[in-house]
């Protein structure tokens, strides 16, 4: 059992935590409790390593990922156990459940997706907010979404915040961290139609067709969009509002509007 906080290992988990450059220095990042946990091993997400605290996880006794622990991990000397104080350093939340993992960062590029005839794609510009990125995979995976492409951020895809709060739907689905200028090349070579959400267009979101092969196209609340996307052959969409104020959260945008794809082409299907 690691009982020091000064261990080497311990500290180099830490600046995983902390620090985008490690992460992406490292190819590697963290991943904290059992759900998220469990997503990313069905998903083929190699873990290189599992921190977990005894004493916690005596008081979680709902693990779907405890009784595969060999699976989980490439050998038992990656398996280390660590007193409450060092969990507590390399932890993320308030809520501990025990687990955290230390796992590499998935090999993705857009010449890798494999798409359905019809795909519904969901591309988000410059998102600055964990939180509503994670928000948003959890509304894709919910949908059904083929892919996720994550244009020019400015948080990586593997900032702990992202993962904890898409509860693990990162894992579930392609998501892969893009330029604008790839993205939008990839979507014309694909004939992939491009709607975009716009709070100056003039057509509702609901009157667009979302039954082509179609990617949904939204940008952060504070920068919007760039002019290269306007600049593309384009549909825009504006969600209808009542009340007195002009915009809502990003992460809701992208729940009406995906969800409104989701109705037309169930609608299709019959």
């Amino acid at each position: 059992m690691i009982t020091s906080l000064k261990n080497p290992l311990v500290r180099q988990v830490a600046t995983l935590r902390d620090k985008r450059r490690s992460r992406e220095t490292l190819r590697q990042f963290l991943i904290e409790g059992d759900r998220e946990l469990y997503h990313a091993v069905r998903a083929g997400v190699v873990i290189e390593q599992l921190f977990f605290c005894s004493e916690l996880i005596a008081d979680n006794r709902h693990y779907n990922c405890l009784e595969q622990i060999d699976k989980i991990i490439p050998s038992s000397q990656n398996l280390v156990e660590v007193s409450a104080p060092v969990y507590a350093r390399i932890a993320c939340r308030e809520k501990v459940e025990g687990l955290v993992a230390v796992a590499r960062q998935p090999d993705l590029s857009l010449v890798d997706l494999k798409l359905p005839s019809r795909p519904l794609l969901l591309v988000v510009q410059g998102l600055e907010k964990p939180g509503n990125l994670g928000a948003l995979l959890r509304t894709a995976d919910a949908v059904g979404v083929d892919a996720v492409l994550v244009c020019d951020a400015q948080l990586d895809l593997y900032n702990p915040n992202v993962i904890r709060s898409s509860l693990g739907a990162i894992f579930t689905l392609p998501v892969l961290a893009v330029t604008l200028a790839d993205a939008v090349a990839w979507l014309e070579k694909q004939n992939i139609q491009i709607i975009l959400s716009s709070p100056s267009a003039t057509m509702d979101h609901t009157d667009a067709d979302y039954t082509m092969p179609v990617a949904v196209v939204l940008g952060s609340e504070k920068q919007g969009l760039p002019p290269r996307w306007l600049q593309q052959p384009i549909c825009q969409v504006k969600i209808p509002m009542q009340g007195k104020m002009d915009s809502l959260n990003v992460s809701v945008s992208g729940a009406v509007i995906l969800y409104e794809a989701l109705r037309q082409r169930k609608l299709a299907r019959k």
